[in-house]
């Protein structure tokens, strides 16, 4: 039988802009793309190695850019491919447009603080994380040796003042300081995913780091375009992870965090 996978996380952009994001987060993050960065370019590749489900997101750098990224995103949703929209702590009409986000269907919210120009723990994101507590997941950008702003310490912070935030640390914590993510988010009630963190660790250490957290709290991702399924599944294959185990990083967490029926 073949087996289900969920990407939770895997980026889409429109086709005009789609190489130039590519080759922005390229230049940023200092690693090859697997992919120019087209979403069909995502299908295709969902499509060959039998991904079951996946969600796409992008986020806006200005509050400008909220709404219409937040159509593009709803425009290619369907019953396999699930959305998380973006807002901006400058944008002006929070309540409205999370209306607006139910209404086109879209599941959560994508936040990078890099990116977006904020620190995970600044005040001026208080009104956002108010409104999502409870409500709506948000999978956080996490982890950053350039920059102190997306640093697993302050989204610690950010979850002890909030309690009720479902937050997904992307990178297993935070990329490229999973020393810090295992001091303060590593077994805390949040959800990690795999993308940019399995391939560039030891085995061993990812395999820690999953362990130490629960299995049952893990999702798996490619942060397509810097990766593609056959080479993350590849790497997830080698960590020695038990059947159970890894039912749940590829599918069982992502169906109950989306309410998917089994």
């Amino acid at each position: 039988m073949t087996r289900r996978i969920v990407d939770f996380h895997a980026h889409a952009f429109p086709d005009a802009i789609a190489a130039k994001a590519a080759n922005n987060l390229q230049d940023y993050y200092g690693l090859p793309l697997a992919a120019d960065g087209h979403f069909s370019y995502l299908l295709d590749s969902m499509q060959e190695n039998h991904i079951t489900k996946m969600v796409i997101h992008a986020t806006a750098t200005k509050p400008s850019q909220v709404q219409n990224i937040n159509r593009f995103i709803a425009s290619l949703t369907n019953e396999d491919i699930y959305g998380f929209g973006t807002l901006h702590y400058a944008f002006s009409d929070l309540d409205g447009e999370l209306a607006r986000m139910a209404e086109m269907g879209l599941r959560g919210v994508k936040l990078h603080p890099i990116f977006q120009g904020f620190a995970i723990d600044d005040a001026t994101m208080f009104p956002i994380y108010e409104r999502l507590e409870g409500r709506w997941p948000i999978l956080m950008h996490v982890g950053d040796v350039n920059s102190d702003a997306s640093s697993p310490r302050r989204l610690a912070r950010v979850l002890d003042r909030f309690p009720g935030l479902t937050v997904i640390a992307a990178h297993l914590g935070g990329y490229q300081e999973w020393d810090e993510a295992m001091d303060c988010l590593i077994g805390r009630d949040i959800y990690i995913d795999t993308s940019s963190s399995v391939k560039l660790l030891p085995p061993e250490r990812s395999l820690s780091i999953i362990r130490a957290h629960g299995a049952d709290k893990v999702l798996f991702g490619t942060d397509y375009p810097l990766s593609l399924h056959k080479e993350e599944l590849a790497c997830l294959d080698k960590l020695g992870l038990t059947e159970d185990e890894m039912t749940q990083i590829l599918w069982k967490n992502a169906y109950r965090l989306l309410n998917i029926p089994e």
